[in-house]
Order: structure tokens, then C-alpha cells, then sequence
């Protein structure tokens, strides 16, 4: 199998031209709010919420930011922890949080103009679906922000610390990001994950379930059409429909969190990028294991 080396790199450079000016301005912006006590300020306006959340500071305002952007949240994440404003289980936790505010961004960005007109009510079932895992993550991460929160010792860390430039953190995710995105288009080439698609259907499940599944893995708009124009022909059942979308859905994640997030994660953390890739991707497989149970068991 040949390697197209120009064409991953031009992805790679691709992704760095749209990831690295969110990176670079998150990162001194949120160096900046550390600074100057802005984190404490904002916190503030939302002190009745962390008061009966016992969320830390810093993780709110990531939890906030990432419904506008997941990329801005975390390059704040990786900045506070930097500064030492916030420490690693205070990172994760802010991950599985995040979880239902980068849902909530996909759902009106990709569910409401594309799956729901094509699926009608089964597409409003598969993003409801989708959406309940996704809020079960928050909650369980709201749980280890309460119980590791370092909020007390905020105000005196941020007062006592002067927090390290932002270039630096910069540099180091722009080389670690090219490296191990590049390092996964190649893969992707090779054929390195295809694995999943293959492991997969050795599963004792209908022929059509395992095709919609396999073809999410290629394409997630190709599988809803797919899936659209088997349930109108008679081919698959809704139930056997969104068991086919939330299989294809941890295929894609087995995948996903691999290509995509890994390396994100890898070059704004480090070693803890790994931990939080596979923490998140084990729940996530685990509760969609268990979505998929139910919709077998009650439909």
C-alpha cells in the first residue's frame, strides 16, 4: 500500500492553520484572566451554580467556553494547568464536563439541519440518544470536580503565581500536534484502522446493521442516508436502525478518539492527553454499550 506523503501533509498543515490561532489566542487570553483575578471575577457571577456544584473556578469557565469553541476550552485548561491554578484530576474532570456542552454544539451544528430532517422522529430518538450519554459524562465529571476541586486555594494561587507566557505552551502544542497529526494521517493511509470496521462484523447481528455501522466509520452523513433510505424501503426497523447508528457510533469513537483526539489532546497535555483520551473513550464506550442494551431491551 503506497503512502501519499504530500497529501497528509497538507491535511496536517490544514488542521494546524484552523487549530493553532484558536490555541495561540485562548492561551494568552486566558493567562491574561489569570493575571489579572478574572477567572474570580467571572466565577463570581456564576457563584450560586458553584456554590451548589462545588465546581472549581477555572473548570466552569472551560465548561462555559466550550460551548462556543472545544478547542478555546481546552487550550484554557492547558494553560491553568500550566500556572498551576488547577491540577490534572481537575483537568479530566473538566473533560467528561465538557462532554455535554461539545454535544450541545454538535447538536445544533450537524443534528438539527441534517440528521433530524432526514431521519424525522428516529432522528430525533438517535440525537436525544447521543445526547443522554453525553449529559451522563458531565454529570459523572461534575462528581470528581466536587470531590477534587481545588477551588479554596484558587484566589491564592493566582495572587501568589505569576503565571509562565503563553509562547511556550504554544510551541510545544504546534510541534507536538504536527508530529502526531501527521503521524495518524499516515496511519490512516496504512490502513491501520480499518481493524475496527473488520472486528466488528464478527458480530451476530443483521447484515444491513453491520453495513450502516461500517459505513459511519467512513462517513456519518453517508450512514444517516443510508439508514434513511433502508427505513423507507422496509429494510431495517427504527429500533434496528438506531442500533445500527450508536454501533457505528463506537466504531467511529474506538477510531475517533485515536485520530483525532489523541493527538489534540497529546500536544496541550502531554502524558495526561493519553490519560484523558482513554479515560473518556472507555466511559463513552461503556455508557453507549449500555444505550445500545436498552434500546434492544425496550423497543
Amino acid at each position: 500500500m503506497t503512502v501519499d506523503i504530500y497529501s497528509a501533509l497538507a491535511v496536517t498543515v490544514r488542521f494546524l492553520a484552523f487549530t493553532i490561532p484558536v490555541v495561540v489566542i485562548a492561551s494568552a487570553a486566558t493567562s491574561v484572566m489569570i493575571r489579572r483575578g478574572l477567572m474570580n471575577r467571572l466565577a463570581l457571577l456564576a457563584s450560586p451554580i458553584l456554590e451548589r456544584l462545588h465546581v472549581g473556578h477555572v473548570v466552569a469557565t472551560s465548561a462555559a467556553v466550550c460551548f462556543i469553541s472545544a478547542t478555546a476550552s481546552y487550550s484554557m485548561l492547558a494553560q491553568a494547568l500550566k500556572d498551576r491554578v488547577i491540577d490534572e484530576r481537575e483537568v479530566i474532570a473538566a473533560s467528561f464536563i465538557n462532554s455535554f456542552p461539545s454535544s450541545v454544539s454538535h447538536t445544533y451544528r450537524f443534528f438539527i439541519p441534517f440528521v433530524i430532517p432526514i431521519l424525522g422522529w428516529t432522528g430525533v430518538v438517535y440525537t436525544a440518544l447521543r445526547m443522554l450519554v453525553a449529559v451522563t459524562k458531565s454529570v459523572i465529571g461534575v462528581a470528581m470536580a466536587a470531590k477534587w476541586s481545588t477551588n479554596s486555594r484558587m484566589a491564592q494561587a493566582v495572587k501568589s503565581h505569576t503565571p509562565h507566557t503563553s509562547f511556550t505552551l504554544v510551541k510545544r502544542t504546534g510541534v507536538m500536534m504536527f508530529i502526531t497529526y501527521f503521524s495518524v494521517q499516515i496511519a490512516t493511509q496504512l490502513g491501520v484502522f480499518d481493524i475496527a470496521s473488520s472486528f466488528f462484523s464478527f458480530l451476530p447481528v443483521e447484515p444491513s446493521i453491520i453495513a450502516i455501522a461500517t459505513i459511519e466509520l467512513v462517513s456519518t452523513k453517508a450512514a444517516i442516508v443510508t439508514g434513511s433510505g433502508m427505513l423507507e424501503s422496509g429494510g431495517i426497523s427504527v429500533k434496528w436502525l438506531l442500533v445500527a447508528l450508536m454501533l457505528g457510533n463506537v466504531i467511529t469513537l474506538s477510531t475517533g478518539y485515536v485520530k483525532h483526539s489523541l493527538p489534540f489532546h497529546v500536544s496541550l497535555f502531554g502524558r495526561l492527553g493519553v490519560k484523558i483520551v482513554a479515560l473518556n473513550a472507555i466511559v463513552s464506550l461503556v455508557l453507549d454499550a449500555m444505550v445500545i442494551a436498552g434500546v434492544i431491551l425496550l423497543l
